[in-house]
């Protein structure tokens, strides 16, 4: 069996971060949205076909750049209307909120949406049935880490385990991130702050020892991580809060670059999850 990995981002603004969700303004100049157009001439450079997942309310700012994307083969998906946790929602205001947000970009894009990804990782069986109820043909919302409050996770104990990271059932997929074990528990190696946070040595060690016995896996990160731009002034969040969004930025482009090659070096097939099994 093929080794494999997938290669994703969430598609969102810098103020769409919890740490700035409704505590700051708006301001295009430090959205960082148009900083996506980085991730896709890295994933072009080594012929890589990734997954976008994307915020409706993003579109409008970074519409040419999805279809720069759509147009070199990768695979547009869907993250939510805006970056509301679907644990924040009722279900009748979570299938509104995603068929909304799905048919805006469809219509947008001309593009047909087959997966989904919960803002924060906020993902649990019953949003995933509503998912499945809805059309979709997978999610990759399932995070499942202790530390991350807002997440959830899924039972997939019913699912036939086809990787490390892919289960199905019924012809419906989940793409859970990859982690490692670590310490007394785990540590996601998946990408967003995990990878750009936590000291890079750290990091790869963890990587390494993951790739030993790893038969797939899943990457994200945010625009926000690839910009190396000024960051607004932040009157009101603390110097811990400060660093969570200023730490690694400039280097986060090489860190990944060295995951693909490394992902490369160790056999690893490269696919948009949509062109997985039977989607």
């Amino acid at each position: 069996m093929n080794k494999v990995a997938f290669m994703t981002i969430d598609v969102e603004s810098l103020y769409d971060s919890e740490l700035l969700k409704d505590r700051m303004q708006y301001d295009i100049k430090y959205s960082y949205e148009s900083y996506l157009k980085i991730y896709i001439d890295l994933l072009n450079k080594y012929n890589i076909k990734g997954t976008f997942f994307v915020l409706a309310s993003s579109l409008s700012k970074i519409k040419d750049i999805l279809k720069y994307a759509i147009d070199s083969g990768h695979e547009i998906a869907l993250h939510g209307l805006d970056h509301t946790s679907p644990f924040e929602m009722t279900d009748e205001d979570f299938i509104n909120h995603t068929l909304k947000a799905k048919e805006l970009i469809e219509n947008e894009l001309n593009i047909k949406i087959k997966g989904y990804r919960a803002p924060c990782f906020g993902i649990d069986d019953n949003k995933l049935k509503i998912l499945k109820d809805l059309g979709f043909m997978y999610d990759s919302s399932n995070l499942d880490f202790h530390l991350a409050k807002k997440s959830g996770n899924v039972k997939l104990d019913d699912f036939n385990k086809e990787y490390m990271c892919v289960a199905s059932k019924d012809g419906f997929y989940e793409f859970s991130l990859s982690k490692v074990k670590a310490y007394s528990g785990h540590l996601p190696i998946s990408g967003g702050g995990y990878i750009r946070l936590v000291p890079w040595f750290v990091i790869k060690y963890y990587i390494k020892k993951y790739f030993k016995t790893a038969d797939s896996y899943v990457f994200y990160a945010h625009p926000f991580e690839l910009s190396n731009g000024k960051l607004p002034k932040f009157k009101n969040l603390n110097w811990k809060e400060k660093l969570y969004l200023k730490i690694g930025r400039k280097s986060y482009i090489k860190k990944i670059e060295y995951l693909i090659k490394l992902l490369k070096k160790k056999g690893f097939e490269f696919k948009a999850m949509g062109n997985y099994g039977n989607n």
